[in-house]
């Protein structure tokens, strides 16, 4: 059989989570890092030096290279939906940084260019692939925890203080990065929701700001409803240690997934999400026994893993785990957070 050629890639934006892309895309054997841009000369020089890969001066540049056949968008927020929709008008297969976007309507317009040029639109939710979440995703399916209570979490650390005005999630409005944590981390938790057990319907949430000096919340708290009645929490700071762990109430057992995130500069944390695995703890309270059981997981990548597949993508025309509508319905959750903290009223979800 003939060799399939890896996917060749372009890396749009090169801050410190592209690097963790660029570490990532030397292991993977589906995909080639063949170019990247940022407008910041100095930083796509030293990206391309760092990775051994050629830089461009203008992502329109990128755009028109023929040898190019997805980009990779590590920008802010704010330039994911004029970014992707233009890679969808010349062609490029798109995957972009949680989240999608900063609103509906602009997730929705990339939803719909990258459908019309029929391109691969998938979107940078690595936290369903951690081996610990894949192990609760089994259990509640193979019906361990009996029927489904209630769902807690909280993802956490203290960023908010290294946040300066040059930064553009020191905004808290829709050019910068609204809810501060809740949309940096908490909107990983929010699809890992959707993916564990379904649609969610209502929230009702508290923001405040106490401690960092961004003009942005730095503490949120939302409560929400399952469209089954399950209920649920979600937590997330930009002002505390680090904290990452689920909790689902089962009426025959409660699962506790904890991420014990390591103390390290910043960049290496960033590269420790390919390894995150080793330092995820699955356990199993059960209905009639004392504390608690270990669950053993295996051991992955899940960084490799996304990047492997929007190559599979690419190549075979199938749909990505974590596609526009997922990503869309968990920008959903946030939104509507926002909604609720604003006004003080329990918000319906809309997508």
């Amino acid at each position: 059989m003939p060799q399939i050629q890896p996917v060749r890639i372009a890396i749009i934006g090169t801050g410190a989570w592209s690097g963790s892309i660029g570490n990532t895309m030397r292991k993977s054997q589906k995909a080639t890092l063949v170019t990247c841009y940022d407008e910041i000369p100095a930083k796509r020089k030293a990206f391309s030096e760092k990775f051994g890969c050629e830089h461009d001066d203008s992502f329109e540049n990128v755009l028109k290279r023929t040898d190019i056949e997805g980009i990779h968008l590590a920008t802010p927020n704010v330039l994911h939906p004029e970014q992707a929709v233009l890679a969808a008008q010349h062609g490029k297969h798109v995957f972009v940084e949680k989240p999608i976007a900063n609103t509906l309507p602009e997730a929705k317009r990339m939803i719909e260019a990258c459908q019309k040029a029929g391109v691969v639109l998938m979107v940078g939710h690595h936290m369903r692939r951690l081996k610990g979440i894949r192990k609760l995703k089994e259990l509640i399916d193979h019906g361990t925890i009996g029927r489904p209570v209630q769902m807690e979490g909280n993802y956490s650390q203290n960023l908010g203080f290294a946040l300066t005005p040059e930064s553009f999630r020191w905004k808290g409005d829709d050019t910068g990065c609204p809810a501060g944590s809740l949309m940096t981390m908490g909107i990983h938790h929010a699809e890992v929701y959707n993916y564990l057990l379904g649609p969610i319907k209502t929230v009702f949430a508290y923001f405040n700001r106490l401690y960092i000096p961004a003009p942005v919340e730095d503490v949120t708290t939302t409560i929400f409803q399952y469209e089954s009645g399950v209920l649920g929490y979600l937590g997330s700071n930009y002002a505390s240690p680090k904290a990452i762990w689920f909790y689902v109430y089962g009426t025959e057992a409660n699962l506790l997934c904890t991420v014990t995130a390591p103390e390290l500069p910043f960049e290496e944390y960033l590269l420790w999400w390919q390894a995150c695995d080793r330092d995820t703890k699955v356990q199993i309270f059960e209905k009639g026994n004392t504390g608690a059981r270990d669950i053993p997981i295996t051991m992955g990548n899940p960084i490799l893993e996304e990047i492997d597949e929007f190559a599979d993508c690419i190549r075979t025309g199938k749909k990505p785990e974590t596609d526009g509508g997922g990503a869309l319905a968990a920008l959903a959750l946030i939104r509507a957070s926002i909604e609720s903290a604003k006004t003080g009223q329990q918000t319906r979800i809309a997508v």
